[in-house]
């Protein structure tokens, strides 16, 4: 019978899917069920197989010796494998050739070994000769790959996923492939293409029809169109805004009685790019079952500041209602990743797991061992010692956040030493261990919107601020969740509610906002929290709107705090504020409102907590300490002779840029 990989859901019932093993007819039964809760009732989702949870710690390799290095991970203990694969999508139809090498030198190395593929839909040069019109076309002119608008490369990618799926499913290695990790757009992670270059889209003809469809379906007729657009356009023929357009000179936000084309326009934008992903993920799951891991890159929004517009990775909403939708995952936020900083996602982790679906983590962390290498610019480390400390660092953040992770080892290699491997192994072996764990209460949650971007404009400093600040948040020494501001109402309770960029919002979720003003909680607004009210699809923006949110007077440019009835406020002008004075801020905030903040570490070092573990990476070396809320027995993990300690408070060396991780239970 085959092995059956299924991804826990948030529901109570059972769903069944049934299908004929390879090599017989013995049925099978592909289930979706609760795995587990956390202590405040919140899912999270995991990778089953044969209705058993596995440790989702996997190992991706691009370039070096792959023969080498599969051998090395599969002998630290690697199961889980993800790797480049060929998509059988000929010109002249599918075909099988070549689709077992990129699996059958994992295998060679790890014959239980579970496997995604990474598969590009990206159309081939001779498609495009067969379908001329199809490619996206840039603010000067140019051409690039397709147009995630075309409909006929859409209708052709979806057929290739569905043969390759079942191909799988049914073939040679049905036993060992666990799912589909689907991939297009610049750098094959769904951005939009040109993004980095600074070429605008999409100007094709694919677009343009789609963009007039939006309008249409928005307004109606041409003139509630020129009504609201406050000028003479037709449905059929409004432009689509010019790069000039797009990134012209306003103040923060643009007041929609004259910008309201680029606003319709980052509305429409992601569209296109979040429908394909929908209508592939149905063809995977048609192909390969529902039990059958999907997923794709998305959501970056967090990382992107002020790219993220342009992007095609707003609307992250839409897919995490996607039912076909698996597993979404980004690599580690590369803002402040280097041996000192961060570990953090680029995304809205929280949303994903409320909708039931995980997170899988890509760590591109650079070892010294990519020192010379193509890939080594990033941040890397420049010596065995920090390779440690950053490694560990990563996964103690994946770790303790519930989330999957797959190591990428870019240029082959970055993990041959001796040291780094046994870390390899002793990590995954952690993983793997599925007793119960201590989970810390979670007193801070930031709620981030997307849609209020689409009245800033491209490359604004607000966004790079909030990026900079989400990219601190570990050293503030609390843990933290991030979510859509759209989960704020099935978010579970937090003392701390921080609202970056909740400048744009319905009636539903202002009024969201205004009932947590209670219970001693602590809100956080920063910029023109509220200005807009959104009726009908159209913003309306007064400062009346923002002050009545915020519900109490502020100076504009300084930090106010207020003390409520029944709650605690404090507002900031922009994200742009150190992590220390932050940190000072909550600490003023919770004894105003008998202390709803615990912090385990009051330094600007990168604190993790979670899952049975608690780790510390140091931006700068010395004696640290550690407080719990109640006595606690401690073991450190991931080190010879490490320590163990009991109590409420936990002392201990740390040189900067080591990370130093501890297993945590209640005494």
């Amino acid at each position: 019978m085959n092995r059956q990989t299924t991804l826990c859901l948030m529901a109570l019932t059972t769903t069944l899917f049934s299908a004929t093993a390879v090599g017989g007819d013995t049925p099978m039964e592909f289930r979706s069920v609760l795995l587990s809760q956390d202590t405040r009732g919140v899912t999270y989702p995991a990778v089953l197989v044969d209705g058993k949870p596995i440790n989702p710690y996997a190992y991706l390799i691009h370039g070096g010796n792959h023969d080498r290095n599969f051998a090395i991970m599969a002998k630290a203990g690697i199961r889980c494998y993800t790797t480049a694969a060929a998509l059988g999508n000929g010109p002249d139809g599918f075909t099988t050739d070549g689709l077992g090498n990129a699996f059958d030198e994992i295998l060679a190395h790890a014959p239980d070994a579970l496997i995604f593929p990474r598969v590009g839909v990206t159309p081939p040069d001779w498609w495009h000769k067969r379908n001329p019109g199809n490619r996206v076309i840039f603010d000067d002119g140019t051409e690039g790959p397709q147009s995630m608008f075309s409909e006929a490369w859409l209708k052709d990618a979806c057929q290739w996923i569905e043969d390759y799926s079942r191909y799988l499913r049914t073939g040679p290695y049905a036993k060992n492939i666990m799912g589909i990790h689907i991939c297009s757009g610049e750098t094959a992670e769904w951005q939009s293409w040109g993004l980095w270059a600074n070429k605008r889209g999409d100007f094709s003809q694919p677009a343009q029809r789609a963009w007039h469809k939006y309008l249409a379906d928005k307004y109606g007729d041409d003139t509630s169109l020129a009504t609201v657009w406050g000028r003479e356009v037709r449905l059929r023929d409004a432009p689509i805004p010019t790069n000039a357009r797009r990134t012209a000179t306003s103040g923060l936000l643009r007041d929609p009685a004259q910008w309201q084309d680029v606003i319709d326009f980052y509305d429409f934008y992601w569209r296109g790019t979040a429908h394909a992903i929908e209508e592939l993920a149905a063809a995977a799951k048609r192909g390969g079952g529902r039990d059958w891991l999907v997923g794709f890159f998305h959501g970056y929004a967090i990382q992107y500041g002020g790219k993220a517009q342009e992007s095609q990775h707003l609307g992250m909403g839409q897919l995490l209602d996607c039912p076909d939708i698996d597993f979404f995952c980004s690599p580690a936020m590369y803002s402040n990743r280097g041996p000192g900083g961060t570990s953090t996602f680029m995304s809205y982790t929280e949303s994903v797991k409320l909708a039931g679906k995980l997170w899988w983590d890509e760590a591109d962390n650079r070892t010294h061992l990519s020192l010379g290498d193509p890939f080594s610019a990033v941040a890397p480390a420049q010596n065995l010692f920090e390779s440690v400390g950053v490694l560990k660092r990563e996964f103690a953040h994946a770790f303790t956040r519930k989330s999957a992770i797959w190591w990428f080892d870019m240029g082959g290699g970055w993990y041959d030493d001796p040291t780094l491997l046994k870390l390899q192994r002793d990590m995954q072996a952690l993983g793997t261990n599925d007793t119960p764990r201590w989970e810390p209460r979670v007193d801070i949650a930031f709620f981030v919107d997307d849609k209020s971007d689409y009245r800033m404009r491209p490359d604004t400093p607000y966004l790079a601020h909030m990026t900079e600040l989400m990219a601190d948040m570990p050293r503030l020494g609390a843990p933290y969740h991030t979510y859509l501001l759209r989960d704020l109402p099935k978010a579970p309770a937090y003392g701390v509610y921080v609202f970056p960029n909740a400048f744009d919002l319905t009636d539903g979720e202002r009024a969201a906002i205004n009932a947590l003003k209670k219970n001693g909680n602590i809100l956080v607004f920063m910029g023109p929290a509220g200005i807009g009210r959104i009726r009908k699809g159209r913003v309306q923006s007064d400062l009346k709107h923002s002050e009545a949110l915020i519900g109490f007077s502020h100076e504009p440019d300084s930090i106010n705090t207020h003390a409520a009835n029944g709650w605690y406020g404090v507002w900031l002008p922009t994200p742009q504020i150190a992590i220390a004075d932050l940190r000072a801020l909550l600490v003023k905030a919770a004894e105003a409102n008998a202390g709803p903040v615990h912090f385990f570490h009051r330094e600007d070092d990168a604190l993790y907590a979670g899952n049975g573990l608690i780790a510390l990476h140091a931006q700068q070396g010395g004696e640290k300490t550690i407080t719990f809320r109640r006595p606690m027995r401690v073991l450190e993990v991931l080190t010879e002779n490490g320590l163990e300690a009991s109590g409420t408070t936990l002392t201990f060396p740390l040189k900067a840029k080591e990370t130093r991780c501890f297993v945590v239970s209640p005494l």
